[in-house]
């Protein structure tokens, strides 16, 4: 990757990390005031709700401000736009689609088939080591 495309990427992630940091402080505001007395249950538990959307939302961009430190470290280190998984380059326009991916399109796609194969259960062994025997009490005595 070329040093201008490496500014690009630098200045699009400073911007984004900036637009967050904006963000979560506006959200902190909103969600401080607490001067807001609300008097009937479902006013309260609508205003619960939505401060509870925020905290969540605010977490997930703290993720991304990290995951966004880190792919301006790896800029940084030389190692921006290499694949961590294969060693080979990332597309320009996959970086352009998710500037803070660490894998390219083929890497990634085969860990999340492998972590689908895992979640789904399809690995555990159609025979238990442990058969249930005459003598296993399943569930409560009657």
């Amino acid at each position: 990757m070329n040093a201008r495309q490496l500014d690009y990427f630098r200045k699009k992630l400073v911007g984004e990390i900036n637009q967050l940091v904006l963000n979560e402080a506006a959200m902190m505001v909103s969600v401080q005031d607490y001067s807001e007395v609300h008097p009937d249950i479902l006013d309260r538990a609508v205003h619960e709700g939505q401060r509870a959307f925020a905290f969540r939302i605010r977490e997930r961009e703290r993720f991304l401000i990290r995951k966004i430190k880190d792919a301006l470290r790896r800029i940084e280190e030389g190692t921006y736009g290499i694949c961590e998984e294969c060693g080979e380059d990332i597309p320009v326009a996959r970086l352009k689609a998710r500037p803070v991916t660490n894998y390219c399109l083929d890497c990634k796609t085969r860990m999340e088939s492998q972590e689908r194969f895992l979640e789904s259960g399809a690995w555990e062994p159609a025979i238990s080591p442990f058969p249930l025997s005459r003598n296993t009490i399943i569930g409560p005595l009657t």
